[in-house]
């Protein structure tokens, strides 16, 4: 008689407590996200930010994530800045990793940043002399060519910028067999800018045809990276933080190239195309960053980027696309070939933890991370929302479908698509 009034008491304070929403908490799977949220490059950090929760609002509208015993968990997130810095971008991800409260992380912005973060973390997976962070990565931002080979914890799902840069200049060529002259400059102290340049986009011009305005380069021969050191020797180049560009502009001007490459973030992309048309400079083609296929750039200099045409892995040109660029916009960011990737992490992670069997145990977070990063070095291709993207595991990296896209009127209009 005792034991039953105790569990009618019991089962009256569990209808109480669960009346009352004090019911004891669902399971939650959190996902820790960091970029740049402050310095010249804040925009991006923001814009990853707001996709991020549309991404994990939408995963939780569906029901939430699968756990191994067939129970649904809640998703959650946490996005910490990190600048555009190392050191930042470090402490963010040891404090993660120690923790162990997030099974997985989304980060940072700066391809300096993540080369440096990368750097700290165990090399090779079950080498139990190496301490570094056992702690999965899936980057969204950084696209610096290469990067996730530096850890097998570290994945990126970013675009592949040798190959986007080969068939652009091959579709100038192909397209506008007039141009024949090329000249160009970058942010020398910002790395993805700066290799990207130096090492990508010149010696795809290179191979299609293109020569330097001023003369050879020496050592300039195609080859990914050739010559690298003296094409920066022989450009006109600036400071991510540099808000005048007369002298750059001026050398532009007397190159007469007939194409320009700009190669920069958002900032000192509108300061170089503002300084070249103050000084009436007119090419016949100008060629920019990937990253600088952003809003940003319509609103700060859409008239005087009028034309320019750049590579990119995101365009509102399908259903999801353009849903997920609206949802970004509603979160107050902007969806562009970044932060359009957090979307597609996040389904990633989804689908990686409902493939390994992830029990959401506090108790059990060091091994769930490992099943975590196993199941990433898995995937052979995933839902993108251009495409399907295909994987390549032992470097970490991805294939993205991408498209060209060129400023028209004050936006970004698909020229050609290669997929």
């Amino acid at each position: 008689m005792k034991q039953i009034t105790k569990n009618i008491i019991v089962s009256a304070v569990s209808a109480l407590l669960l009346a009352s929403g004090a019911a004891v908490a669902e399971t939650e799977i959190n996902i820790a996200g960091w970029g740049a949220k402050s310095g010249p490059l804040r925009s991006f950090g923001i814009n990853s930010e707001a996709v991020m929760k549309a991404a994990v609002a939408r995963v939780n509208e569906m029901g939430g994530v699968k756990l191994a015993n067939g129970s649904m968990a809640k998703l959650t997130y946490n996005y910490s800045d990190s600048a555009c810095n190392a050191e930042q971008a470090i402490a963010v991800a040891r404090k993660e990793a120690a923790e162990g409260k997030s099974l997985i992380g989304i980060g940072p912005t700066c391809s300096g940043a993540a080369a440096a973060m990368f750097g700290v973390f165990q090399k090779q997976v079950d080498d139990t002399g190496d301490t570094g962070l056992q702690y999965p990565i899936l980057t969204d931002t950084a696209v610096r060519n290469g990067l996730a080979k530096i850890s097998q914890w570290t994945f990126r799902n970013t675009p592949n910028e040798p190959e986007m840069y080969d068939r652009l200049w091959a579709w100038i060529a192909e397209n506008n067999p007039d141009l024949k002259t090329i000249y160009g400059g970058t942010e020398t102290d910002q790395g993805h800018s700066n290799g990207t340049y130096s090492k990508v986009i010149v010696q795809a011009a290179t191979r299609h045809g293109f020569t330097w305005a001023t003369g050879d380069i020496e050592g300039l021969t195609g080859d990914i990276a050739s010559g690298y050191k003296e094409v920066l020797n022989n450009s006109s180049n600036w400071l991510q933080a540099d808000a005048s560009f007369s002298v750059q502009a001026r050398a532009f001007r007397r190159s007469n190239a007939d194409v320009l490459i700009i190669s920069s973030h958002p900032f000192t992309t509108c300061g170089m195309l503002k300084e070249l048309a103050r000084q009436q400079v007119k090419p016949k083609m100008i060629v920019g960053l990937t990253s600088s296929s952003s809003a940003e750039v319509m609103k700060g200099c859409a008239a005087e980027a009028e034309g320019m045409i750049i590579p990119t892995s995101f365009a509102p040109i399908t259903e999801a696309a353009a849903e997920v660029a609206a949802l970004a916009t509603a979160n107050g960011g902007d969806a562009d070939l970044h932060s359009a990737a957090v979307w597609e992490n996040v389904m990633i992670i989804k689908q990686v933890i409902e493939n390994v069997g992830i029990t959401g145990d506090a108790n059990m977070i060091e091994q769930e991370r490992r099943k975590i990063r196993d199941g990433l070095a898995a995937l052979t291709e995933t839902d993108g929302l251009l495409g399907k993207i295909t994987r390549v595991q032992d470097e970490g990296e991805a294939l993205k479908p991408y498209v060209f896209v060129q400023a028209q009127s004050g936006s970004w209009n698909v020229i050609h698509d290669p997929r």
